[in-house]
């Protein structure tokens, strides 16, 4: 009898389309693992919620393929999902027990939608309001170390085809990641709130005895972030200068009442101890280890400083004023001149301007003048906002 043939496939090798299928497959998966390893530093440095999230929108676009993505956070407060960063740069508002977000934070699951408009959890009326096309989406719910849901990734319209079961592997190990980079980001947030709390009740503190408001300390704050934007320091950098400046008065604590209260002209005397609070200021903070703590420090003792070395207490000139006082300096000066205060009016605007330009290169560096001018439609909103008859 003749022997059967031998039927099984073992030693049959793949067929061409397959095979290439195959390499495709682990190119594709290559790509995406370098991306995330390229961007995986880059997040776990993010202590900034609004940059983190939108690097996160960056990386998630780029690994899915996707056009738009856009990260949900959790308000238990108002039971509602919320964007802090989209895309598309829309804030969106979405009930947190509704819609297709809703159920992947409700039931902690992956949905994968192949066709938007033929799934009724899928609701249009977000396109509607913002043009957009919805064709098909990949949600996955983000949790906490504690495994509790603090919101969802939802990546729309993939570029070739559909999202596939490989992308929803993907993102569910991205919105873990993406989870405890948040998580982080808003703990550093809480902890920056309550530091500016505490600068802000001890500045005013010192301010309170020179009789002026916190509304001060939040104007001549902001107005220094917004010349330290304007002048190209990193964001970062800025917020520092928005924590650290309100204590540039801090050392009136060491000056007598009767000097800082006293409703007539100082005398030589007085006005010499009045010149020695950036002195006490820059000793009650000096020698911190902390970053924030020694800026303060610096704008302290040098805010008084001129650029062409008339200033006190170092008669400084220059660049060898610290950049943080020079700024302060003029934040200080403009909101001074806009204030009412005991023995003034506020000056106008259009007055406050002309003096902070002549003060160019004399009071005031020229690059922070004309950084000022660059952003004085932004300082006037602050100066609205904050405004000290806003309370009575």
């Amino acid at each position: 009898m003749r022997a059967k043939k031998n039927n099984t496939h073992k030693n049959k090798k793949p067929q061409p389309a397959k095979m290439q299928q195959e390499i495709l497959e682990l190119r594709e998966w290559r790509r995406r693992l370098s991306l995330l390893l390229n961007y995986a530093k880059k997040i776990s440095a993010k202590k900034e919620l609004d940059s983190l999230l939108k690097l996160l929108v960056e990386v998630a676009r780029s690994v899915l393929r996707a056009d738009r993505c856009t990260v949900f956070l959790l308000d238990k407060n108002n039971n509602e999902l919320w964007s802090r960063m989209a895309s598309g740069e829309q804030i969106i508002r979405v009930p947190a027990n509704t819609g297709i977000v809703g159920e992947t934070v409700s039931r902690g699951r992956i949905i994968n939608i192949a066709n938007a408009y033929r799934d009724p959890r899928f609701n249009p009326d977000v396109d509607k309001r913002t043009g957009y096309h919805t064709r098909n989406l990949l949600t996955a719910p983000m949790s906490n170390n504690k495994g509790e849901i603090i919101g969802a990734f939802q990546v729309l319209n993939k570029k070739s085809t559909s999202f596939t079961v490989n992308d929803e592997k993907i993102l569910f190990v991205f919105a873990e990641q993406a989870a405890t980079a948040i998580e982080n980001a808003q703990l550093y947030e809480d902890i920056r709130t309550a530091a500016k709390d505490t600068i802000f009740r001890l500045a005013a503190a010192a301010e309170f005895k020179d009789r002026d408001t916190r509304n001060h300390l939040e104007r001549m704050s902001r107005y220094s972030a917004i010349l330290a934007s304007a002048m190209g320091m990193p964001k970062e950098w800025a917020q520092s200068i928005l924590m650290a400046s309100p204590m540039h008065d801090i050392g009136k604590l060491g000056i007598s009442d009767s000097v800082l209260k006293k409703p007539g002209k100082l005398n030589e005397k007085e006005w010499s101890e009045i010149k020695k609070h950036p002195i006490y200021g820059a000793d009650i903070l000096k020698d911190s280890e902390n970053e924030l703590i020694q800026m303060s420090s610096r704008i302290a003792r040098s805010h008084h400083e001129k650029w062409d070395g008339s200033g006190y207490p170092q008669k400084l000139r220059g660049e060898e004023i610290p950049l943080e006082a020079r700024i302060v300096a003029l934040a200080d000066v403009f909101d001074a001149l806009t204030s009412r205060r005991c023995y003034k009016p506020p000056f106008h605007i259009k007055d406050a301007l002309r003096i902070i330009k002549q003060g160019s290169g004399k009071h005031f560096d020229p690059k922070v003048v004309k950084a000022f001018e660059k952003c004085l439609p932004k300082i006037v909103k602050i100066m609205d906002e904050f405004s000290d008859n806003m309370f009575e």
